[in-house]
């Protein structure tokens, strides 16, 4: 076996698998403790429909969300994160360098 030595495979590595994994192994994180609190009940606040989310945001020019985009997100979540079984989180987190510096909210 041959040593990878490629100073731009090299670059590639350090600037974008290293970091893209360290992203994605934070993604993982949150994304089970989101699971924990939409599976808890907070689901249930949000109807699937034009409900809308009532946090002043759109003041700020930031676009008003209803219950049933927040739904629409939900369901991609749970598609991703349905996708990363172990293996694939032993991938993602062996590139990883830096320490997960996250902790679940209350």
């Amino acid at each position: 076996m041959a040593d990878i030595t490629d100073p731009e495979a090299i670059r590639f590595v350090n600037d974008y698998i290293r970091p893209m994994c360290e992203n994605l192994r934070y993604m993982c994180a949150r994304g089970k403790d989101w699971k924990i609190k939409w599976d808890g009940g907070l689901s249930a606040d949000f109807p699937n429909d034009t409900s809308p989310v009532v946090d002043g945001r759109d003041a700020e020019g930031i676009s008003r969300l209803t219950g049933a985009d927040i739904q629409a997100v939900s369901a991609v979540f749970s598609t991703l994160l349905a996708d990363i079984d172990a293996a694939a989180e032993a991938a993602i987190n062996k590139p990883c360098v830096r320490p997960l510096l996250y902790s679940p909210s209350e």
